[in-house]
């Protein structure tokens, strides 16, 4: 299984810059939660895997004295390291399965918006190396869309119904991607912890369209279209962004829903 392709499907310059600008930050009450599951008000090492433009990472800095964000995708760290301006903050280049971090050594590993992209056995086995006795790992993904009004999430699911559509007519794979209603049944298959609970939590913003057109172009899955060549009008975002545009009536607010997984390491 070639892993490469999951971390081509974030590159591109400008495609990296729309994901870096539109991408929520996590709730903070979801990292809480992991610092109370190792019954600790400030972790020692924290590492977060498939960080991306630090995004999550950043979020993390209050919550450790020493955090470390791994990506495979040099054009994704590039803008982490140039954002981050925490000296307790670190990146490095790797996939989820070979780490290169010491082992029995981290408190916390967290996957923001990304263990879907990571080949699970591998990665928890990873997981449970470097991780120590009753350390916790920390899984959270937004559910796309996020909750305004059901027009607009009507057109939103429109877009990326053909998204699917077309992705399906390509005759190849263009990425390698895991189920994320597996990732309690997959925590749990592994037996490295001792206690997993899946759980939901959310945050809610300020609406404006243009955040939501371009939440919905940070996808990978329609980013991934683009590079082959279709155009704006043929995947539907011409339409998408015609409709956003020429709503009158518009929500106030949107809210962000997170699918958390929490799994406490079990003892060796």
């Amino acid at each position: 299984m070639d892993l490469k392709k999951n971390a081509d499907r974030f590159t591109g310059k400008d495609y990296v810059s729309l994901y870096n600008k539109y991408r929520p930050e996590p709730p903070k009450a979801i990292l809480l939660q992991g610092l109370s599951y190792l019954n600790i008000e400030k972790a020692h090492t924290i590492v977060d895997l498939g960080c991306g433009t630090g995004i999550s990472t950043r979020t993390l800095s209050n919550f450790g004295t020493k955090i470390i964000g791994i990506d495979p995708s040099l054009e994704m760290l590039a803008i982490a390291e140039g954002q981050t301006h925490h000296e307790h903050i670190s990146y490095q280049q790797g996939f989820s399965n070979a780490t290169e971090i010491a082992s029995n050594s981290v408190d916390m590993v967290t996957c923001s918006q990304s263990f879907h992209w990571m080949e699970p056995e591998s990665t928890f086995t990873e997981i449970n190396r470097i991780l120590k006795d009753k350390g916790v790992l920390v899984i959270y993904d937004a559910i796309w869309p996020p909750s305004l009004s059901y027009e607009l999430e009507e057109a939103y699911f429109k877009l990326f119904e053909n998204v699917k559509k077309l992705t399906s007519e390509l005759g190849e794979v263009i990425a390698h991607k895991w189920d994320k209603e597996q990732h309690v049944t997959n925590a749990e298959k592994s037996n490295y912890f001792s206690y997993v609970k899946e759980s939901y939590y959310h945050k809610t913003e300020t609406f404006s369209k243009d955040h939501f057109i371009g939440l919905a172009l940070s996808q990978g899955g329609l980013e991934a279209l683009l590079k082959r060549g279709y155009s704006e009008e043929r995947i539907g975002i011409t339409a998408f962004k015609d409709h956003i545009s020429s709503t009158q009536k518009l929500p106030e607010t949107l809210t962000y829903n997170y699918r958390v997984i929490f799994g406490v390491k079990r003892r060796q």
